[in-house]
């Protein structure tokens, strides 16, 4: 089955969405760094007036009231998805995943991280519970399912109100109960970015002064130099929150020599059209998705010429890894870049 690459005119090309998308994400930021440093006034909408209060399950099976147990006077990090989504989802979770790890102790103590199904009929806790288990969710990130009536007020009264499982926003809200204050993030943001959004929530991390650009403690920080090589920012952008060249397995499969065992024709395929390769019970998908129970490859957007330079970089990453150099963007990943716009729906 060919991988043939759409007119110019409409094809969804990964490249274009995250240039499309910077300007609009970094106006998002300045928004979401103007919210208000004080509590939210007397008689504000948030609080226990606002939120419903539904019984909701997590994916080890316990039920909690949605506000009085999961939001009431905690900062939270609220995020939808639905496990079946062919699109994004997966890797925003992916990402999430990292977010938590970024997070460090203070997940589960007063921050916590909740991924809100929108498909309840199929995400049961077990199902939730096999896919927080491939993304690794620590004590603090819960996996929440319940009833349809019950999950759609909620999702509502946090800004989520899109019609079908493909118009689903793909961002998080960003709340502290506390205070009263409430805005949101791409998830598709720089990491460390998203992090320090997060952490900026408690008042008493926003009234700390931040580490400027050639300070010390900036440059204490870690850095990494992208290089000119044919892929690379993609890979960054794209693959990296769940693949690793050479580091061992992640979320997904390691890709170190890739190239080499698959043949290009189905790389390209299934790096573009992975429901499609799936669909027809291809062994090598079948086989992957056995040795990755709960995750599988999302639809990227990406265009013939995107699947050609990711080739083309994990040839040339294993070829460097069999001569020995270390300098490599899959030996030190960093937060990867990849901006989306958070508004755009993606269809599944």
């Amino acid at each position: 089955m060919s991988a043939r690459t759409p007119p110019a005119s409409t094809r969804r090309s990964f490249r274009g969405c995250v240039a499309a998308s910077t300007i609009l994400a970094l106006a998002l930021l300045s928004v979401i760094a103007a919210l208000p440093a004080q509590a939210a006034p007397k008689g504000s909408r948030w609080g226990a007036a606002y939120f419903p209060n539904h019984i909701v399950t997590d994916q080890n099976n316990r039920q909690y009231r949605f506000y009085d147990q999961l939001v009431k006077d905690k900062i939270v990090v609220i995020n939808f998805i639905y496990t079946n989504c062919p699109d994004i989802c997966g890797l925003q979770t992916a990402r999430m995943a990292q977010v938590q790890d970024k997070l460090g102790a203070r997940l589960g103590k007063d921050i916590f991280i909740y991924s809100i199904s929108l498909d309840p009929a199929k995400d049961t806790p077990q199902v939730l519970k096999t896919y927080s288990a491939a993304f690794s969710a620590k004590p603090g990130w819960l996996f929440l399912t319940g009833p349809t009536k019950a999950l759609h007020q909620i999702r509502y009264k946090l800004g989520e109100r899109s019609r079908s499982l493909a118009e689903h926003r793909n961002d998080a809200v960003l709340g502290n109960d506390r205070t009263g204050e409430w805005g949101r993030s791409s998830m598709m943001a720089n990491l460390d970015l998203l992090t320090q959004e997060i952490l900026d929530m408690d008042p008493a991390v926003r009234a700390k002064p931040k580490p400027r650009r050639g300070s010390r403690l900036y440059g204490q920080a870690p850095h990494f130099k992208v290089g000119k090589e044919r892929g690379q920012a993609l890979f960054l952008k794209a693959c990296s929150a769940c693949h690793s060249i050479g580091m061992g397995k992640r979320i997904g499969p390691d890709l170190e020599g890739v190239a080499q065992r698959r043949a290009h024709g189905w790389l390209t395929e299934y790096m573009i059209t992975p429901g499609r390769v799936r669909g027809r019970r291809d062994p090598i998908a079948v086989e992957l998705g056995k040795a990755f129970p709960g995750v599988r490859m999302p639809n990227l957007g990406l265009a013939k010429t995107d699947a050609a330079d990711l080739i083309a970089y994990f040839q040339s990453e294993t070829a460097r890894l069999s001569r020995g150099s270390t300098d490599t963007a899959s030996t030190k990943p960093p937060a990867p870049m990849h901006k989306h716009h958070q508004h755009k729906k993606h269809k599944h």
